[in-house]
């Protein structure tokens, strides 16, 4: 597959690796692809908003692998909890892409009637370019040695051009000012204006859903569950005191492509609450690890199905146009995989 003419002499045309076929889950736009696992065949979450990828705790048994307790890396969700298990697989293949000893990370979550066994996430993803066609249900991996901005062989009807990060810089909260944190995870930072602000936000092709922290939407939009737009959606893990709801804003546009009247899910601010490491720091008498970790704002498929995206790792673009068919369902069920992050 290449662009024609319009390359030049001293790079090359775009090479596909490999086209793997998307499925929805039920009800959902939310995508998964099959994968193997040495050589047992099982569906995996396509997850941009995970930054590691990993396996199902409850569904390593049946994949034939165990949970090792040691991992460098801890993994964190939304709803507070943590673990430092990961496992290992002689031999991982996704379409033609193939790797050997793949490690994953294993969720900290232990809910057992999860339709996927793990999500693949921004840290395989970014090996490659990555085109995510929602309507036509495919996952195409690139390679990266094409020339810059030759990428849109479908030829759109408009296409707006953003620049990704792959981690947020963080400030560490202490006397000596701000420092850059680099994250061992992966995720798709993208530019966006919401309601007249500027914000960094999360790609999360594994939310169905949009999502807001609480901390974001009070404190930057003045936005609770009591405000004008709000819809009161129950809570996060049971608890009154951590409630969801959506709230309906104008605008949020990528570059010059804008979304109206978009939704968003606020949820309570719980990551790390429940990660027994997460002590304190002895640079702050109110600060913790794991303070601060987490997408204030994702954009999920009831945004993202509507576009067609390339991913592109190697020039640190995403390119957007519109969806080149029928867009994917959008239910009232809702699904959210995460954001899940590591440190």
């Amino acid at each position: 597959m290449t662009c024609g003419a319009a390359f030049a002499q001293d790079c090359g045309p775009l090479k596909l690796i490999s086209a793997i076929d998307m499925t929805p889950l039920p009800g959902t736009a939310v995508m998964t692809v099959p994968a193997l696992f040495n050589g047992k065949a099982a569906p995996m979450l396509v997850n941009t908003g995970g930054g590691i990828s990993n396996m199902e705790n409850a569904r390593l048994a049946e994949m034939g692998l165990h949970g090792i307790d040691n991992s460098r890396i801890e993994m964190l969700d939304s709803a507070g909890n943590a673990s430092k298990k990961f496992v290992q697989v002689d031999d991982f293949a996704l379409g033609a892409v193939r790797s050997k000893n793949m490690q994953f990370m294993v969720s900290p979550g232990t809910q057992a009637d999860i339709p996927y066994v793990g999500s693949l996430a921004g840290d395989f993803l970014s090996l490659y370019d990555v085109e995510m066609d929602f309507s036509g249900r495919k996952l195409n991996f690139f390679a990266k040695d094409h020339c810059p901005g030759h990428v849109l062989y479908w030829n759109p009807t408009a296409v707006a051009i953003v620049p990704i990060a792959l981690q947020l810089a963080t400030g560490d909260g202490s006397r000596t000012g701000f420092r850059n944190y680099t994250y061992r995870d992966a995720h798709v930072y993208v530019p966006v204006t919401l309601d007249g602000k500027t914000f960094q936000v999360m790609l999360n092709t594994g939310s169905q859903r949009s999502t807001m922290s609480a901390r974001t939407a009070k404190f930057i939009f003045g936005v609770d569950a009591a405000s004008p737009g709000s819809v009161a959606q129950g809570t996060l893990d049971g608890d009154p005191a951590h409630p969801i709801f959506t709230h309906t804003f104008a605008s949020l546009t990528f570059d010059t492509v804008t979304v109206t009247n978009p939704h968003f899910t606020v949820v309570p601010d719980l990551v790390g609450s429940k990660d027994p490491n997460n002590s304190g720091r002895t640079d702050s008498r109110v600060k913790k690890i794991d303070d601060n970790i987490g997408g204030e704002i994702t954009i999920g498929m009831d945004v993202l199905r509507r576009l067609r995206l390339y991913i592109a790792f190697g020039e640190k673009k995403l390119y957007i146009s519109p969806a080149t068919g029928p867009v994917p369902v959008q239910s009232n069920a809702g699904f959210s995989a995460g954001p899940a992050t590591a440190h």
